[in-house]
């Protein structure tokens, strides 16, 4: 009534009831071209659920951007300047986080607190990821879920070939699977016949928990 635009934003957003209820009064005030704006993030698979609800069919046409990992120039350009590190040091750290955005605070926080010794907290992250992140992800996988990623653990190469041949798969068969895990973000198979793990140290901890 005041002319004013209003810009709702939410974050980590669940399928549950206050949220279809919300999103149900959000299609109303589209549809009568209220100036009401949304932004939402979340997990892949959290908004496919939503969306996939019968009477919020409006969000399959909302604009969307699928964020990818850090980039890892920056991520050491950052640990370079807040650590006063080499380098080669600020590269080290890069790669150990896999470009995963909570591995690279987690691991600049245990080193602010090391006073800039990433090398003396290798233990404590690892630990962190495990219990904050990875138990949670392991949890909610299926059991066959689990044996396709001890195979893609197992498999250095990353050659879906050679993880079919581990799983006794067809094509078909492994399909299925590969899409559900990089859904998950747990995995990339932007690169044609190659799989591998998107989670820092995420293949040590599926071998230690199967």
């Amino acid at each position: 009534e005041k002319g004013k635009k209003v810009l709702i934003t939410i974050d980590e957003v669940t399928s549950n009831v206050s949220m279809h209820k919300f999103a149900g009064a959000m299609q109303i005030f589209i549809r009568h071209n209220h100036p009401v704006y949304l932004v939402m993030t979340g997990l892949y698979e959290n908004i496919e659920e939503l969306q996939n609800e019968k009477n919020l069919t409006f969000l399959y046409r909302a604009s969307k951007i699928y964020l990818k990992s850090l980039n890892m120039n920056a991520i050491a350009r950052k640990y370079q300047e807040v650590f006063s590190l080499e380098k080669e040091e600020a590269s080290e750290m890069a790669q150990m986080t896999q470009g995963y955005p909570f591995a690279f605070q987690v691991l600049g926080y245990l080193t602010y607190n090391q006073n800039g010794n990433y090398r003396e907290i290798q233990n404590d992250y690892r630990q962190y990821l495990e219990d904050y992140v990875y138990d949670k992800i392991w949890s909610e996988l299926s059991e066959k879920d689990k044996l396709v990623a001890k195979a893609i653990a197992q498999e250095e190469t990353g050659k879906v070939i050679e993880i079919r041949k581990r799983l006794d798969m067809d094509t078909n068969s492994f399909n299925p699977y590969r899409k559900r895990l990089i859904r998950k973000g747990i995995v990339d198979g932007s690169d044609r016949g190659i799989v591998k793990f998107v989670l820092p140290l995420f293949s040590e901890y599926v071998l230690d928990n199967i």
